[in-house]
């Protein structure tokens, strides 16, 4: 099988997530696409970030596995949904999600300001069948222009939705936030969105504090900007400002409970510095 001539070079923190997560993706044209990317400076970065915080692997996949725990869940249903994946960046999750659960998925829409025409030049070289892929880059807070590029795409605003936010509501503001998912409400809230989100230091649990500061003020630098962070009850305000229903939340002591059946990282609520949300709208 052609790839391509040489390696996928991106920002070492677009490469930094899916450097942990490369272990989930072990079989298929997902393995085949991640050999194709280049993670020599995220590893550099990795590195850094590993020496403050040692399990910062373990979150990452932690944090994936749970995406397609919830995932899971909601594409069992028997009626196939589109699912949104917004600011989608390197992650080839949409070529998982179609090797399996195809039946139950009408169309994926990838969404990203970056790197979406080098992914979608190795997506045509590895996936037989890209009827029901479509990348659009775009800005995701641009919401006056990101309905219409949807459409056209061939969203279909009254199919129902899943709507995939993991790792992004980091970097934009509230409003930014608000704005977006506003286009994806329905009358009869039949659309489910999945995120994730930092916790602010209340409610961080007082062990974990001083590695999530340093971790946190390394990552912020890196990036030149700050992360933004919510407790849980500020999640849960924007998600009644969108007059949405949570369908469930859970820590990261929650998380590891459900996915290993038992804790042995995380004991503590708090301890994970993340949450993991997902909320009909």
């Amino acid at each position: 099988m052609e790839l391509l001539d040489h390696k996928l070079k991106v920002a070492p923190t677009a490469a930094l997530v899916l450097l942990h997560a490369q272990s989930l993706y072990e079989s298929g044209a997902s393995k085949a696409y991640l050999s194709q990317v280049d993670f020599g400076e995220a590893k550099l970065l990795s590195e850094q970030i590993e020496a403050v915080l040692r399990d910062f692997g373990t979150l990452v996949r932690y944090r994936k596995r749970f995406v397609r725990y919830l995932l899971n869940q909601y594409l069992s249903k028997e009626d196939p949904v589109q699912i949104c994946i917004l600011g989608s960046g390197l992650d080839p999750l949409s070529m998982y999600l179609l090797e399996h659960y195809n039946d139950s998925i009408t169309r994926i829409f990838e969404i990203d300001n970056a790197h979406l025409s080098l992914k979608e030049q190795l997506y045509r070289r590895l996936l037989p069948d890209m009827r029901k892929l479509q990348f659009i880059q775009a800005d995701i807070t641009d919401t006056l222009h990101l309905p219409g590029r949807l459409r056209d795409a061939g969203y279909h605003p009254e199919a129902t939705t899943i709507v995939l936010l993991e790792g992004l509501v980091y970097y934009i503001t509230d409003e930014q936030f608000l704005n977006t998912m506003q286009f994806f409400r329905t009358q009869n809230k039949t659309n489910v969105a999945i995120l994730d989100y930092i916790l602010p230091d209340e409610s961080v649990a007082e062990s974990a504090l001083p590695v999530y500061r340093t971790t946190r003020q390394l990552m912020e630098k890196v990036l030149e900007g700050a992360l933004q962070l919510y407790s849980r009850q500020q999640m849960f305000a924007f998600i009644e400002l969108l007059h949405g229903d949570v369908a469930g939340v859970d820590s990261m002591q929650d998380a590891e409970f459900k996915l290993n059946g038992r804790n042995q990282l995380y004991y503590q609520e708090g301890e994970g510095v993340i949450e993991m949300i997902s909320f009909y709208i």
